[in-house]
């Protein structure tokens, strides 16, 4: 009955007296067995889901994971009234890098990218891979000001100093579009929109700067 019990409140193994030396060492290896079994199932798991939100080439959270949070941001600032920002950004002519230096380079061009994106954001911000070389930044409770600083800090990391792949000296610039949510305005779809507008007008524009499109 206590046995029966025991292995109800959670048991793995037993064991009967007087204790046999050779059962207990082979029970214990068991034991040993099962639990990197189920250690390596368990990373197993994680190692998916984090794929499953993750960009494998530049460690940035992906577009999934980007959508996801930003339903709970819209969500949020529906409740509080305190709005957010949204900015898009994309490196220049990276088609260019790609033919002139190879897609190898044009990788480690991305991950640098990445690198120096994730240096410029405060840590409540959420870096995202949009797709190919574009990336959206979502800045949880942050006003026209603050994302507008933020952005600018970005392009000017990012242009102010050249990417040094495999011994070339490559210079890189972004261009970027930004858009705040205001609440009862927006929705997911019209933030993205305008941030996408905002950032075609950058492109517009010349490159290598920010733009900002206000809600209409």
């Amino acid at each position: 009955m206590k046995l029966a019990r025991a292995l109800e409140l959670g048991g793995n193994d037993y064991i009967h007296r007087p204790i046999d030396r050779n059962e207990l060492v082979a029970r214990i290896r068991t034991q040993i067995r099962r639990k990197r079994y189920d250690d390596g199932l368990r990373n197993s798991v994680q190692r998916t889901i984090q794929l499953a939100v993750s960009d494998p080439l530049t460690g940035l959270h992906n577009r999934r994971f980007l959508e996801t949070h930003m339903a709970r941001a819209v969500a949020a600032a529906e409740d509080t009234g305190v709005g957010f920002a949204l900015l898009m950004a994309d490196i220049d002519h990276f088609k260019r890098i790609n033919d002139n230096w190879g897609h190898d380079v044009g990788d480690r061009v991305l991950k640098e990218f990445a690198t120096r994106l994730s240096q410029c954001l405060r840590s409540s911000d959420l870096a995202c891979r949009f797709g190919g070389e574009e990336f959206a930044i979502l800045m949880i409770e942050a006003d026209a000001s603050t994302a507008g600083a933020i952005a600018e800090r970005i392009r000017q990391c990012v242009c102010e100093k050249p990417f040094v792949v495999e011994g070339e000296a490559i210079m890189v610039t972004v261009s970027e579009g930004l858009a705040v949510f205001e609440p009862g305005r927006d929705d997911n779809l019209s933030l993205l929109k305008r941030a996408d507008a905002a950032l075609y007008a950058a492109k517009r524009g010349g490159r290598n700067r920010v733009e900002v499109q206000v809600a209409a």
